[in-house]
């Protein structure tokens, strides 16, 4: 089988799974820029293109035949739709391909095929008289492309952003602070015309705002696969959240902090971890079976990994946020962890027997310059492969998160069930923090 894989080179890690479940099969992956080998061995006996832009004309002069194509970056997904019409695969229509590679585009579909009372009130302003949707509710601002690991917006940090993926009091509360740092009508500008920037290949990026749900309960993830139109949800992940500024317990576990005060406008990933299709409430269960399948129904997808959405659970409500029409990273790490089972048995069509449950999870230490690091052998096998080494010199910062690519100390905790998960991360975590001196 001739199977092509469209990614940028930042997101490669995703598709380090389906690599592995298609050895047998001709695999090309298309890239904008060649790799560092060093960094992702796992890329080093795989034919790659490297296209900049992605141009559709140039990967059709390349790649005569395909049978198969696999998108693991959103905002390419109108690439994968333009191949597939050429190659007469009948997958992704370009309908579908900018539905699903904006959440913008995604949440009015979902309103207009009657899932709205399933996800939040959001708006992308470019006035901010359309702020008054919310009335005074509060609002999370994002962008309506990518990740939460990529950020756009001009003179934002990822570690610590000013207007990427930050939790507002009201619209108030917003404009007030672009008030405050005179970027109002540059704010607004910018969310007229969009931005353009290569490591979107070009995709026009804006800001939008969600109306903010906080979650009574660690929010839940449905992760699976769309097989000939069909809806497969083989598993669940649980997520935790940290504020930024908390001084978090390090021995405490991540399901007992995952709620997040109103004080903070910074809320992130602190860790994530695997729940079984069995250990989830039907409630939640069959929302996210009706859901997913209008959402393929409508669009007619035939196949395609899929994470999302993430239910968050409030006293009236269960909301869902976001859909990622790909493999997530933490499947990959599973993966990994389970050789031959996930990824493949997905592609195959295959139900799953995870034998290696897993956490993944920051790090939680000690802020502060390290000056020594003992032997990692305790701990070595736990970090993930993407981490920042741990050297001298090397400045520990107060707010740790899964998605602080500055500083990505995170763990790969296994562990027969959930108590077991959050005691074997608590352990870890410790011995870790006893081969570092300040």
């Amino acid at each position: 089988m001739n199977i092509l894989i469209i990614s940028h080179e930042r997101s490669t890690n995703k598709a380090e799974g389906l690599l592995k479940a298609h050895h047998n099969d001709n695999v090309t992956l298309v890239m904008e820029m060649m790799p560092d080998f060093n960094f992702k061995p796992y890329l080093k006996n795989t034919k790659i293109l490297q296209i900049k832009n992605f141009t559709i004309t140039e990967i059709t002069k390349r790649v005569t035949t395909c049978d198969k194509i696999y998108c693991v970056s959103e905002n390419l997904l109108p690439v994968q739709a333009q191949l597939e019409s050429y190659y007469g695969i009948n997958n992704i229509s370009a309908y579908a391909a900018e539905i699903l590679s904006n959440k913008q585009l995604f949440d009015d579909f979902c309103r207009n095929i009657g899932l709205g009372d399933y996800i939040p009130q959001s708006t992308t302003p470019t006035f901010y008289k359309q702020l008054d949707v919310f009335g005074n509710k509060e609002l999370f601002s994002k962008p309506d492309i990518g990740t939460g690991s990529n950020i756009f917006y001009p003179g934002d940090d990822q570690s610590v952003p000013s207007i990427e993926y930050r939790r507002w009091n009201n619209k108030h509360h917003f404009l007030q602070y672009i008030s405050n740092k005179n970027t109002h009508n540059e704010f607004f500008n910018i969310n007229k015309h969009g931005i353009q920037i290569e490591r979107f290949n070009y995709k026009n990026c804006r800001i939008m705002f969600q109306e903010y749900i906080w979650s009574q309960e660690p929010s839940i993830c449905p992760y699976g696969y769309i097989k000939d139109g069909k809806v497969h949800i083989e598993f669940y992940v649980k997520n935790s959240k940290i504020k930024f500024g908390e001084s978090l317990d390090p021995f405490s576990d991540p399901i007992q902090s995952h709620s997040v005060s109103k004080i903070s406008d910074i809320v992130r990933e602190r860790a994530v971890w695997i729940v079984m299709k069995n250990e989830v409430s039907r409630d939640v269960a069959s929302l996210s079976e009706y859901f997913l399948q209008k959402i393929v129904d409508e669009l007619k997808i035939k196949d395609m990994f899929f994470v999302g959405p993430d239910w968050h659970i409030a006293q009236d409500r269960v909301v869902g946020i976001d859909f990622n029409p790909r493999p997530g990273s933490f499947i990959n790490i599973l993966d990994g962890l389970n050789p031959g089972n996930v990824i493949e048995n997905f592609v195959k069509g295959k139900s799953l027997n995870v034998q290696h449950k897993l956490l993944w999870g920051c790090a939680v230490l000690k802020p502060g310059k390290i000056k020594q690091v003992k032997s990692l052998d305790k701990v070595e096998k736990y970090l993930n492969s993407n981490n920042t080494e741990l050297v001298p010199g090397l400045v520990i910062p107060e707010f740790q998160n899964l998605q602080n690519k500055s500083f990505n100390v995170n763990l790969d905790i296994t562990g027969e069930n959930e108590q077991e998960l959050f005691e074997n991360y608590i352990k870890v975590n410790q011995l870790l923090q006893e081969c570092i001196i300040y």
